[in-house]
């Protein structure tokens, strides 16, 4: 039975497999978000890149960029997710666990279909995207 750990932040992604409960962690595939990556002025389309005027008055996009983020990371969120369920239909893992930063861990959880969520059997809300297959393996239970 093996075993999904995905670690993901807003932007990036990997996921790593075990063919056992103490195997060596097996790096399968890395995903990469651009849209994540950009300026929040860059994901809006109406130009205004500016959150103040020096009247007092005028467009605010501000709100607007903020809402252009958040959707690039929940739809990052769905895309990731619907690659676990691929995976979950092709290698049929025993159990998976999440690793992200805690506000992209919520929306990967909201995007996590049930099937999905039955397997999870942990989660880290730790930022570890960046770090060393040693540093993964090291927050992670000795048996998985």
């Amino acid at each position: 039975m093996s075993i999904l750990i995905v670690i993901a932040d807003a932007s990036r992604a990997r996921f790593l497999t075990a063919d056992t409960r103490d195997a060596a962690l097996v790096e399968g595939a890395d995903f990469v978000h651009p849209s994540s990556r950009q300026r929040e002025q860059d994901l809006i389309s109406d130009g205004h890149s500016s959150g103040k005027d020096v009247s007092g008055f005028g467009h605010h996009s501000m709100r607007e960029e903020k809402k252009a983020h958040v959707h690039e990371e929940e739809v990052f969120a769905r895309e990731l997710c619907s690659e676990i369920d691929k995976l979950l239909q092709r290698a049929k893992p025993g159990r998976l666990y999440l690793i992200a930063a805690p506000p992209f861990l919520g929306k990967m959880r909201a995007a996590l279909s049930k099937q999905a969520l039955s397997l999870v059997a942990g989660e880290i809300d730790k930022s570890l995207v960046q770090s060393s297959m040693k540093d993964i393996r090291s927050y992670l239970p000795k048996l998985l």
